[in-house]
């Protein structure tokens, strides 16, 4: 045999390899899921001209490209003064929205509280809902519900099949 055709063949032979069999599909990640960065153990401060609009942290932070999720999740919302304070085993948050999950707490400085497993705060409307079952407390006054709406602007409260134990303190005469 040739040198040429033993080059011819080796072409020929290439070229057919090429044509009848396929490239090895290899698995690829969506780049949404990958993150592009990560947090141990963080503060992330949101500022305006007017000072600290809110607080976020936690024990495991990561960026997306659309979102970030955090576990052990602690949101303070600094925008009026009842000091609002947002706590879940995981929160995702999108935007202007905070979804959160998992042993959900909300604690004012004034007293009221609930507690949930789910919840949803649209941190620009400040609304707060939550889907699923709950219990919200105010001093000893206890109410248990399911699907809480709360306007932390307003201070207006909505929610269904509502069960409450609520103490009313006796005038003074």
């Amino acid at each position: 045999m040739r040198i040429t055709h033993f080059f011819i063949f080796l072409f020929i032979f290439s070229i057919s390899l090429f044509v009848f069999l396929e490239p090895q599909s290899y698995a690829t990640n969506e780049e949404d899921n990958v993150p592009k960065m990560e947090l141990e153990d963080f503060i992330l401060y949101e500022i305006d001209k007017l000072g600290v609009k809110s607080v976020v942290s936690g024990t495991l932070g990561r960026q997306f490209e659309t979102y970030y999720e955090v576990e052990n999740a602690h949101y303070i919302e600094n925008k009026n003064k009842i000091g609002e304070h947002l706590y879940a085993d995981f929160g995702r948050f999108e935007e202007d929205v905070a979804y959160l999950n998992d042993n959900v707490r909300y604690f004012r400085e004034d007293g009221l509280s609930f507690e949930s497993d789910h919840a949803i705060y649209d941190t620009k409307k400040e609304l707060l809902y939550v889907p699923n079952n709950f219990i919200l407390t105010q001093n000893e006054n206890i109410i248990y519900g399911s699907e809480l709406h709360y306007n932390s602007f307003t201070g207006e409260i909505d929610a269904k099949k509502v069960n409450a134990n609520y103490y009313i303190q006796e005038k003074k005469k």
